[in-house]
């Protein structure tokens, strides 16, 4: 399809297996992502030199160190292998999470370049009419936001970390549908 969903480094797609038929969402690295990243911390390692070199006291603050750090985050957002580990980990670990469910992973169909889930049905947690029209109590959808949360975070330390409304569906029996596990705590 054409993409459904876009981000800074990747895109989704909405696809249909050809043997079984079954809807998935397919997440692609946009092309040339790679290199556009390294010519951008290129010229950030550059910055926090000439920083350093007219500012000898900003050292302490170690400005290479934190690219160094910012290069490493993004460098792990640039493989999917390590997001569709996270979603299965976080599948696994929040199954008997009542109202709250994570889209099947396709390992098999996913690699450091793209991802496969199942596709997951629902509504944007950001159309508020809809969720309305749809019968369900946003403040209760709210509170099991937050309680599932910190569940994960204390029960299981592993969370979740960019849970906002773009990243989250409402089922049609109410569960929510967590989605894109590029940052997780």
């Amino acid at each position: 399809s054409e993409p459904i969903a876009a981000a800074s480094i990747a895109q989704v797609h909405r696809a249909r297996l050809a043997g079984t038929g079954e809807e998935v969402a397919v997440k692609v690295l946009r092309p040339g992502i790679e290199r556009a990243f390294q010519k951008d911390v290129d010229a950030f390692y550059l910055a926090a030199r000439m920083i350093e070199t007219l500012s000898p006291s900003s050292r302490r603050l170690r400005p290479r160190d934190v690219i160094a750090h910012f290069e490493g985050v993004v460098l792990g957002e640039l493989d999917l292998r390590l997001e569709t580990s996270s979603a299965d980990e976080f599948a696994s670990k929040t199954a008997k999470d009542d109202g709250f469910r994570v889209p099947k992973v396709y390992w098999f169909m996913s690699g450091r370049r793209v991802m496969t889930l199942a596709w997951a049905n629902g509504i944007a947690s950001g159309d508020v009419a809809a969720i309305e029209a749809a019968g369900h109590d946003r403040r209760e959808l709210g509170e099991r936001v937050l309680r599932l949360f910190l569940s994960h975070a204390l029960r299981d330390g592993f969370f979740h970390a960019d849970m906002h409304q773009g990243n989250l569906k409402i089922g049609a029996d109410g569960a929510i549908v967590a989605l894109d596990f590029g940052i997780m705590g």
